[in-house]
């Protein structure tokens, strides 16, 4: 008995865990799924984690500079074309959701900051943990 219960036990615990994916071998958010578009000569890149505590089952909400551009699953990446300087990336639940989704339980806004000069690339993550949730994080993958 105390085997099985180790066993479900790390069944478990692995299923809550994120796994990075980069973004060459994550799958484009579908077109469908983008709800503005940029321009400009910079680019950020948002790729979402695999696994179910990244969120599984419910898209994410992914802002730029406090307007809706994509609903992320796990697993995507989205580029976003935009002007050099200042901008505000976020995270919320998804606006468009039904069901659990829609509650957006889990999932307040979090928002970050980045700086960016002219043709420059910067890439950004959603991951989560057991502390905080789902979260938006610079990354270098």
């Amino acid at each position: 008995m105390r085997k099985i219960f180790l066993v479900l036990s790390a069944i478990i615990l692995a299923g809550c865990a994120t796994e990075s994916v980069t973004t060459e071998h994550a799958r484009p958010v579908p077109a469908e799924r983008i709800l503005a578009s940029g321009n400009g000569s910079s680019t950020i890149t948002v790729t979402r984690d695999k696994g179910w505590f990244a969120g599984g089952g419910c898209f994410v909400e992914l802002t730029v500079d406090g307007k809706s551009y994509a609903r992320i699953d796990t697993g995507e990446t989205v580029n976003i074309k935009v002007e050099p300087g200042r901008h505000i990336l976020g995270i919320s639940g998804d606006s468009q959701g039904k069901g659990l989704c829609g509650f957006k339980v889990g999932q307040p806004l979090k928002e970050t900051s980045t700086n960016l000069s002219i043709s420059e690339l910067q890439k950004f993550r959603i991951t989560g943990d057991a502390n905080s949730g789902l979260d938006i994080r610079p990354t270098a993958i």
